[in-house]
Parts: C-alpha cells; sequence; structure tokens
C-alpha cells in the first residue's frame, strides 16, 4: 500500500484499512533500513590489509655523502 491510502484511510476512519497500510509501510522503511545496515556493516567486515614499511625511507649517512662509514 501506498501513503495515500494511508492517508486516505486515515480521514475515512476505516480502521482495518489504515492499520494495513500502516503495517506496510513502517514494514517497508524497516526492510530499507535493514538492507542499509547491511551493506555498511559487511563493508567493513572485508578490509585489506596495508603494510607499512620503513625500510623503503631509511638511509644513512654515506648514502648521503658518498663516504665508507
Amino acid at each position: 500500500m501506498e501513503n495515500h491510502e494511508l492517508i486516505d484511510a486515515a480521514l475515512n476512519q476505516d480502521k482495518e484499512t489504515f492499520a494495513a497500510a500502516f503495517q506496510s509501510a513502517i514494514a517497508s522503511k524497516v526492510t530499507d533500513a535493514l538492507e542499509v545496515k547491511k551493506v555498511e556493516i559487511a563493508s567493513t567486515l572485508i578490509v585489506p590489509e596495508v603494510e607499512v614499511g620503513t625500510d623503503e625511507l631509511e638511509t644513512t649517512e654515506a648514502e648521503i655523502d658518498g663516504s665508507d662509514a
């Protein structure tokens, strides 16, 4: 059911139709929110590991001035 059916049922004081429309609207919103959360959680489960090495940045004084230390 769509939102306009929910409003129409409320204005017409049709309790059964209103209840069905309300349940449908809430179920749809909850399902959408759960789907978004599921994707959010799944994206954080597999995170590639990044190796940070310090060997690449180390230089010795001999490399800088060209002398044998």
